[in-house]
């Protein structure tokens, strides 16, 4: 199964937040669908399993915020043999003071995955996007990584995130 990374540049997500009416992004935030291009926070969906994540997440001892107002968010069910993620927002502070979260995270990804694909796997595809911030003395700016391929590749991710955020 054929594996594809991308990376690019992103929009401030923390000003993007705040447009939206949001609250303030935690060091790890799942973003809702639509929060690029969303012109109003009814325009905001979450995917099927973002909350399920964020439980796993927080039992994992990873404190993880669901990006949403006050009032929850409609849910986006898709089907299909593949599992496309929420995107995940990875604040500069964590990728300094404890990049292990994020291989937590990775792991809790990795095992609630599996299980869901377990019944397509090995033709199941896993579409996980994180935006990572980074920061300087001197700027910041916010870079998107995209990763496209089987779920075992999903061990190769942190140390990708880790050099993308200490570029």
């Amino acid at each position: 199964m054929e594996t594809s990374t991308t990376v690019r540049d992103s929009m401030d997500v923390r000003r993007r937040a705040h447009e939206l009416g949001l609250p303030p992004l935690g060091d790890i935030s799942i973003l809702p669908r639509g929060f690029a291009t969303a012109a109003t926070q009814g325009e905001l969906r979450h995917e099927s399993d973002a909350s399920t994540l964020r439980k796993l997440l927080i039992e994992a001892g990873v404190p993880v915020q669901q990006l949403e107002p006050s009032d929850h968010l409609p849910i986006v069910v898709q089907k299909g043999a593949d599992w496309l993620a929420p995107t995940i927002f990875v604040g500069s502070m964590l990728m300094t003071q404890n990049p292990y979260a994020i291989q937590i995270a990775l792991g809790v990804v990795e095992s609630y995955i599996t299980d869901f694909l377990k019944a397509r796997l090995p033709t199941g595809r896993l579409r996980l996007s994180f935006v990572v911030e980074i920061e300087t003395a001197e700027s910041k700016s916010f870079k998107r990584f995209d990763y496209d391929g089987p779920v075992a590749g999903i061990k190769d991710i942190a140390p990708l995130l880790k050099k993308l955020h200490d570029e």
